[in-house]
């Protein structure tokens, strides 16, 4: 089990991420909210087929302060990185996903592990 979060697995591209407030689907359990689209209705062709790619928000809105959002951005994808098992395990295709925090605290680990979890579930079970 690679429980790496390398660069090639990292969204960078506008035009993706934009398509994927525009198009994508989301699912919810707060504190997080994820967008998603399958990777072949991709605008660009540089990015890597084989991986999953995710990126992580933090509204400057409910975090005024740069070192909070970074905090949280940086727990975010810990948690990815120790909970994307659970969605590789059951899906086989390759999706792009965006998560974005919703809370307007700091949130305790616990929480966004629960959640993570139970979002990265609900997208491996419904997407098949």
């Amino acid at each position: 089990m690679n429980q790496k979060f390398p660069k090639t697995e990292k969204l960078k591209s506008a035009k993706t991420i934009e398509s994927l407030f525009l198009e994508g689907k989301t699912y919810s359990k707060y504190p997080i909210k994820v967008f998603f689209l399958p990777k072949p209705c991709l605008p660009t062709k540089r990015e890597n087929l084989e991986t999953n790619l995710a990126a992580f928000a933090v509204p400057k809105r409910n975090f005024k302060s740069a070192v909070d959002r970074n905090r949280v951005k940086r727990q975010l994808r810990e948690v990815y990185r120790l909970n994307k098992h659970l969605f590789e395990e059951i899906n086989d295709k390759k999706y792009v996903m965006l998560f974005l925090y919703l809370g307007k605290v700091k949130p305790q680990y616990f929480t966004l592990e629960k959640a993570m979890e139970n979002l990265l579930k609900k997208l491996g079970g419904n997407l098949q």
